[in-house]
């Protein structure tokens, strides 16, 4: 059955949690990069996905969000290499659990800022995007995620390269601030009309706070958006007095 169809089907579908502090609850290092342990450690990765999967997830994402020719320009891997085992390891572990979940290739920011702001042309961020967008699709991904884009530009970037160069379905996830925008100033409307406007399977928000600091921009998005949304928030916001 494809996504869309299981979604129409039971009305809500359920993510996995966060790869990135499993990963540092297991020993990462700060500084290391997570997306290398697809190929040194796929034991980890494949018991952290079904983790997910035994827990009731839907859609499991790949260990991808930073597999990008500009993060990974330094390592002496390539970006189809690193996302081509991410996929692996998350498919065989769907595989291996026997129940029918979802694989999504999960793609984050390049980490450069797009002109003006930054000094990122377009073009460039396109490319970076197809890049890892046909690793992913050639390794078997079901789905495409882009998630905790703050920059509407670059994840206009995004969205083109994903849908010119495969035919997966696409959902989007911007970070917001209290404020209801991004740290870039994108308001919750603009990313409807951008994602609406380009064909996108879902939209949402994802990362920076809690539910209770997000419900003003859930609500904006849940009344506004005319396709199917997707909420991702923190557990919550770090307690000072605590540091939990």
């Amino acid at each position: 059955m494809e996504i869309k169809e299981l979604l129409a089907e039971r009305g809500l579908l359920i993510f996995d949690g966060a790869m990135g502090t499993q990963l540092q609850a297991k020993g990462l290092k700060t500084g290391e990069t997570p997306e290398l342990l697809n190929l040194t450690d796929k034991a980890l990765l494949k018991e952290i996905h079904r983790s997910y999967i035994d827990a009731g997830a839907d859609i499991i994402s790949a260990n991808t969000f930073g597999a990008n020719a500009y993060k990974l320009s330094h390592s002496g891997k390539s970006v189809d290499e690193v996302i081509t085992a991410g996929i692996k390891n998350c498919k065989e572990a769907i595989e291996e659990s026997g129940k029918p979940v979802f694989c999504a290739l999960d793609i984050g920011p390049i980490g450069q800022l797009l002109e003006p702001t930054g000094s990122l042309k377009f073009e460039q961020a396109y490319e970076y995007f197809k890049e890892q967008v046909i690793a992913g699709s050639n390794a078997g991904a079901d789905l495409v995620l882009f998630e905790t884009m703050t920059d509407l530009y670059e994840l206009k970037a995004a969205i083109l390269a994903a849908k010119e160069n495969c035919s997966l379905p696409i959902i989007c996830s911007m970070t917001f601030e209290e404020n209801g925008r991004t740290f870039t100033g994108c308001p919750v409307l603009s990313e409807i009309l951008l994602c609406e406007g380009l064909g996108v399977s879902a939209v949402g928000v994802n990362c920076s706070l809690g539910p209770k600091e997000l419900m003003p921009t859930i609500t904006e998005l849940c009344e506004k958006s005319n396709i199917p949304v997707i909420v991702m928030p923190n557990a919550g916001l770090p307690d000072p007095a605590t540091g939990g």
